[in-house]
């Protein structure tokens, strides 16, 4: 893994939402280099609870895999007696290890989808001067979440305007608290992600509820009926709504889709990925973490 010509690498935590992964795969396919996909050898989630990840979603992935990138990596994640995040932290970490040293890693969850990959793609290696003694000189870099609150029959509740950040990409690849390294120096990108997160159905939400990494973070069953709760009648009356930070959910909007691969053409068509430029002024030193809620 750690072959120089693998500049781009994607690493994917597969767990109880395994069916989103086709989606964001084939949106970053082509233009990644090699790709890791972790899942738990005993079948557990950070929380203890039991899974099944059918046998057909790897040879289906596997179908994907016609340039032979992706790998398979599958090892014990959970752990008795520990905290979610600090297992999902290990995880990645792990991943990390399994994805090899140098190159840009990146970190994605199965229901994040980056269209025009390609945009991101070719800055990274336009800008591998970066990678030279990551140890030194860690880099990360930060773009914008387009989080999918909640979906109905017409179309999708989003989050506007897209202030969220993810911390996506590092050149440093030693994660503190998810995929924060709390090292070097972090660079906002001007790249749209969007992140399906909360729009699912109900069953499914509240099996992430109880699996996730911020399972202890807040009270989720108070936030559950409130999400519930969002219909076209009502959506703008959610103001400032984040659990844990204010400003950073200002509002709702709608969206009009059939599907979620409706939704990512027509949005791609409204917010094209421009090209990304590299400004060092730009950068800060990490001061801080948030917590994104995944």
């Amino acid at each position: 893994m750690s072959n120089k010509k693998n500049i781009i690498k994607v690493g994917y935590l597969l767990s109880y939402d395994y069916s989103y992964i086709f989606t964001s795969l084939q949106h970053i396919y082509e233009h990644a280099d090699c790709i890791v996909i972790s899942y738990d050898a005993n079948n557990k989630t950070w929380a203890g609870n039991d899974i099944h990840i059918p046998e057909n979603v790897f040879s289906d992935i596997k179908k994907l895999d016609i340039k032979n990138k992706i790998i398979f990596y599958k090892d014990t994640f959970f752990i008795e007696g520990m905290q979610p995040m600090d297992l999902e932290t290990r995880q990645r970490n792990m991943m990390a290890e399994k994805m090899g040293s140098g190159g840009w890693h990146i970190q994605m969850d199965g229901d994040e989808y980056a269209y025009d990959f390609k945009v991101l793609a070719q800055f990274l290696k336009k800008n591998k001067f970066l990678l030279k003694n990551p140890a030194k000189n860690p880099f990360n870099f930060q773009v914008n979440f387009v989080t999918l609150f909640k979906h109905n029959t017409e179309g999708f509740f989003v989050i506007t305007p897209f202030d969220e950040k993810c911390m996506l990409i590092t050149n440093y690849p030693k994660y503190e608290y998810a995929r924060n390294t709390n090292k070097g120096r972090i660079l906002p990108l001007d790249f749209y992600l969007i992140h399906q997160s909360w729009a699912r159905e109900e069953m499914e939400i509240s099996e992430k509820i109880n699996n996730w990494g911020h399972k202890n973070d807040f009270d989720t069953s108070k936030f559950l009926n409130s999400w519930k709760e969002v219909n076209s009648d009502n959506y703008k009356t959610f103001i400032d709504f984040h659990p844990l930070y204010k400003g950073i959910w200002k509002e709702l909007s709608f969206f009009p889709a059939k599907n979620i691969d409706e939704f990512i053409l027509s949005f791609s068509k409204k917010y094209p990925q421009q090209k990304l430029n590299l400004n060092l002024s730009f950068t800060k030193k990490i001061k801080m973490r948030i917590k994104s809620l995944f």
